[in-house]
């Protein structure tokens, strides 16, 4: 009986060799507005200060809003690179250093002193979410804005807005 040669040759070449898992698809972006809307949450959950957990409330309204807003319209996603990989997560890292801090038996001047610096951070966060959120709706005012322009300079153009056209009172 001949040998076969052509089992040696395809594992050679690769085609029995296994194949590596396959990478795990990232989240879709509704699932990751879920989990980054769990994870300010938690971290409010887990900080007993009422100041601190009035400043959070607000990150976790102004982002639930900006998250309705790219699911909303996917063209705003792209607006939105820079909030969602890194001030967002950075938010999210002091927010939970914070909670480990305010959760230490001692509160010596080293945990105050950083516990003070992400309190005082808080309200420049808050700044940022909200403009974030408004600089979401630019597009929608210069589409507003041109349509404005354009219906002024029809009416002009037809004759609508002269002296011979009085509003009704």
């Amino acid at each position: 009986m001949p040998i076969s040669t052509t089992a040696p040759a395809r594992w050679w070449c690769g085609a029995l060799r296994p194949r590596p898992a396959e990478p795990a698809p990232a989240p879709a972006p509704e699932d990751q507005y879920a989990a980054l809307q769990r994870q300010l949450r938690q971290a409010n959950d887990a900080i007993p200060d009422p100041v601190m957990t009035a400043k959070i409330s607000r990150l976790e309204d102004v982002s639930a809003r900006i998250f309705a807003l790219a699911k909303k319209d996917p063209d705003k996603k792209a607006q939105l690179q820079k909030f969602m990989d890194y001030y967002l997560p950075t938010a999210l890292k002091l927010l939970n250093t914070y909670a480990q801090l305010s959760a230490q038996d001692v509160q010596g001047s080293n945990i105050t002193e950083a516990k003070q610096s992400i309190e005082r951070s808080m309200d420049l966060l808050i700044t940022a979410f909200e403009n974030q959120l408004d600089k979401l709706f630019a597009s929608d005012a210069l589409d507003v804005s041109t349509d404005i322009a354009a219906l002024e300079g029809m009416l002009n153009l037809d004759g609508l807005t002269g002296g011979d056209f009085a509003p009704r009172s």
